[in-house]
């Protein structure tokens, strides 16, 4: 009978430790807003917001959105 409260009791215990790790992990994720509050096919180059369009040496990787040469992925919204 306390095998079997034992392992309940750890596998509260384990699944309380599990949630709070989750909680924790994202509350320390970014939380960044969509095209950097600026809108959809904008972001923000200093204190403007500027359209999306490729640059030198950006490689698309789908029709309307490419990496940048910053790594940053952009998309334009025609």
């Amino acid at each position: 009978m306390t095998a079997q409260i034992s392992k309940r009791a750890t596998g509260l215990f384990a699944s309380a430790v599990a949630a709070g790790a989750l909680a924790l992990g994202l509350s320390f994720a970014p939380t960044a807003s969509a095209a950097d509050g600026c809108g959809i096919g904008y972001h923000l180059d200093g204190p403007n917001c500027v359209l999306n369009v490729p640059g030198p040496n950006a490689h698309f990787i789908s029709p309307n959105c490419w990496i940048n040469v910053n790594n940053d992925e952009r998309c334009y919204v025609p």
